[in-house]
């Protein structure tokens, strides 16, 4: 005789089919990240129509361009993901095609494996989109997280010529209200 315990668990069981209970229906980032990594151009199609839905290819764009490791490599992904992806996945023809936009990715891995792939944090949104000046340590900050390994003299240098051409950027916007955000920036 079976126990009630494992009574309960084989009727629970029972109850959902094999197709209920291995869909996953949430759109995992990390395993997208490995699957660029390892040039998986079918992974797409392996997925879910409900996680295809929520497949945010801006989002993997943030995501792939930066990895921790060696220049050459950082300096890879950055400039392989702006030459295969970013310069066409906002183009009004490719935006209608995810399938396209996931392939443009996978095109950008070198495929030499797993990569650890680091969040880029954003400038605070006012100061972005010139509702404030920003703040010297808030941009050298972000620069900082950005490029780990540069100098204290060139995170000075970048932050002084963001800040500087910030400013006149806002001043510009304040002035003239009526240009559009896109001149400006």
């Amino acid at each position: 005789m079976i126990p009630l315990r494992q009574r309960k668990d084989v009727m629970a069981k029972e109850k959902l089919s094999s197709d209920e209970k291995f869909e996953k229906v949430e759109f995992d980032l990390f395993d997208a990240l490995a699957a660029i990594d390892r040039k998986d151009y079918s992974y797409y199609d392996r997925l879910t129509p409900e996680q295809q839905k929520k497949f945010v290819p801006f989002m993997m764009i943030h995501w792939i361009s930066a990895v921790k490791g060696s220049k050459d490599i950082q300096s890879y992904y950055l400039q392989s993901t702006e030459y295969h992806a970013n310069k066409y996945l906002f183009n009004e023809s490719v935006q209608k095609h995810p399938k396209l936009q996931w392939l443009m990715l996978c095109a950008a891995s070198p495929g030499i494996g797993k990569q650890f792939h680091q969040w880029i944090p954003h400038i605070h949104e006012r100061v972005s989109k010139l509702k404030e000046s920003p703040k010297h340590k808030e941009i050298r900050d972000y620069y900082k997280k950005v490029y780990p390994k540069a100098s204290d003299s060139d995170l000075n240098l970048v932050t002084e010529v963001f800040v500087d051409s910030h400013r006149r950027k806002k001043y510009l916007a304040d002035r003239f209200p009526e240009l559009k955000y896109g001149l400006l920036s």
